[in-house]
């Protein structure tokens, strides 16, 4: 007779503590509850999908009953799921069982999955039963968020959340399947189906199972063959699709979105990766926040290099864009494609019209940086920055010495929030020098946006715009000397070579 095949999610179900994967803290805490005899008689088990909840409170009614042999696993245990719609009268015909103790064990254990899918009445004919005081009866409620379950029932619960499990581990628990299992699998593939489930153990073990199936007997599981059979889209088309709204090819947009369908890709997944691609760019534009992005290297030097092409402004627009077409696809999502197309088309036009005012959108981040923030040091380095930067419109009016000194003896201070201008001579100031310094103190004002900005100007004995002045002559009399030079030697060569002939 053959043997029987047996699936990875039953042959590496957890039945004790220990075996229970990414849940220690939960654990912990049960343990304990049981030592001091302080458990509640009715649990609820919230968080995400796939997490462990249903496997510990199984874990639990066993341990409870002290049942060591695995043929009284599920003795005294009884489940329903509230996606399956049973019928009331079923389940009130199973809670009036419970109302007799066991024969082996202790506590009748009764375990609500999809709490949140139950119908209101059978939480009314609950209040009933537990204010009857069974101390032989154990609820455990599980769901996926707390707020999902009347508030009644939940002031006589012992709440515990499950967390989501760490990439890490599900990487670790696959290999350790696979290796039992004999199964050839890149490493690269697995960390690809870890960070796909988003931290379902379950749904990891499941993914799996169904690749076992797929592979040949002489193929080992690679990273494309992954990517391809359970529709993965990956990172490489999003930076595509970004690179074709840039050089405005939206025709070559709409080819690549065929082909990614094409694949069996699920679009919700492509909408949720295409706006993780927005958020990372943004998040790659400066370098305290890149740390935030768990990618490899290469991939983050790319998003880096992409995300220099682009300002905050237009990222903060495309992301918003992004999040419009998630609840329009979450609510409408019959014509799923056309959604995902006429989104497109807008975010083309986004990138094209952030092009054409490229200039303008600078300018509004230079608006948008507070001088008041700046710490003092950076106050005047930004002053004398800005002043160099402003001298260079008048570089062709001024005289060369004088812009010179300008640029090198002019310093600035500034004392309880206000600059202070300070010059070295009087003879700085006329009426060039007024005019220039009004224009500046204007000039800085709109591009910090800061029409409050006190300046005042302060006077500073100095003789070296003196120094700079006569040396200019002296300069302007020695070419002059040097010329007249030039032009006698030349005259005297002429008359030389007029005798000589």
């Amino acid at each position: 007779m053959n043997k029987v095949f047996s699936v990875l999610s039953e042959k590496y179900k957890p039945i004790k503590w220990n075996e229970v994967i990414g849940q220690k803290d939960i654990i912990l805490i049960l343990k304990k509850a049981i030592q001091e005899n302080r458990l509640s008689q009715i649990l609820f088990f919230f968080g995400p999908e796939g997490v462990g909840k249903n496997t510990c409170a199984r874990i639990l009614s066993n341990e409870l009953n002290s049942f060591s042999e695995l043929k009284y696993y599920s003795l005294n245990r009884f489940e329903i799921n509230g996606l399956l719609n049973d019928s009331l009268e079923h389940i009130y015909k199973i809670i009036n069982q419970f109302r007799f103790f066991p024969k082996l064990g202790k506590y009748n254990t009764f375990i609500i999955n999809n709490v949140h899918m139950v119908p209101q009445c059978f939480f009314n004919f609950f209040i009933r039963f537990i204010e009857e005081k069974h101390p032989h009866v154990l609820f455990i409620f599980c769901g996926t968020e707390e707020k999902k379950i009347p508030k009644l029932i939940l002031s006589r619960c012992q709440v515990f959340e499950f967390k989501s499990i760490s990439t890490k581990e599900i990487f670790l628990h696959l290999r350790m399947i696979a290796e039992k299992e004999n199964i050839e699998v890149e490493n690269e593939a697995l960390l690809i189906l870890s960070k796909h489930v988003k931290g379902s153990i379950s749904k990891a073990i499941y993914l799996f199972d169904r690749l076992i199936l797929y592979k040949n007997s002489e193929k080992k599981i690679s990273k494309e063959f992954l990517i391809q059979k359970l529709g993965i889209i990956d990172v490489k088309y999003y930076f595509k699709i970004v690179d074709y709204l840039l050089d405005k090819k939206i025709h070559k947009i709409f080819i690549l979105l065929d082909k990614i369908l094409q694949n069996k890709v699920n679009s919700y997944d492509l909408i949720i990766g295409l706006t993780k691609h927005f958020r990372n760019l943004f998040l790659s534009k400066n370098y305290e926040t890149i740390s935030i992005l768990k990618l490899k290297k290469e991939i983050i030097f790319s998003y880096i290099a992409q995300s220099k092409k682009m300002s905050y402004f237009f990222l903060m627009n495309a992301l918003s864009i992004c999040l419009r077409l998630k609840k329009e696809y979450e609510k409408f999502n019959q014509s799923y494609r056309l959604t995902i197309e006429i989104y497109i088309i807008q975010l083309a036009y986004l990138f094209d019209n952030h092009k054409n005012k490229k200039s303008f959108l600078i300018e509004e981040e230079k608006k948008n940086e507070k001088f008041s923030d700046f710490k003092e040091d950076e106050k005047i380095q930004c002053l004398q920055k800005n002043w160099i930067k402003f001298l260079q419109k008048y570089s062709g009016k001024i005289n060369p010495i004088y812009l010179y000194f300008l640029k090198n003896e002019i310093q600035f201070k500034i004392e309880k929030n206000k600059i202070f201008l300070v010059f070295p001579s009087s003879k700085l100031g006329n009426y060039s020098f007024l005019l220039i310094q009004t224009h500046f103190f204007k000039y800085f004002k709109e591009k910090f946006n800061y029409p409050h900005l006190e300046f005042e100007i302060v006077k500073k004995n100095s003789s070296t715009i003196e120094q700079y002045n006569l040396l200019y002559h002296k300069n302007k009399l020695i070419e002059t000397l040097i010329e007249r030079l030039n032009l006698k030697i030349s005259s005297y060569e002429i008359q030389g070579k007029k005798k000589f002939l």
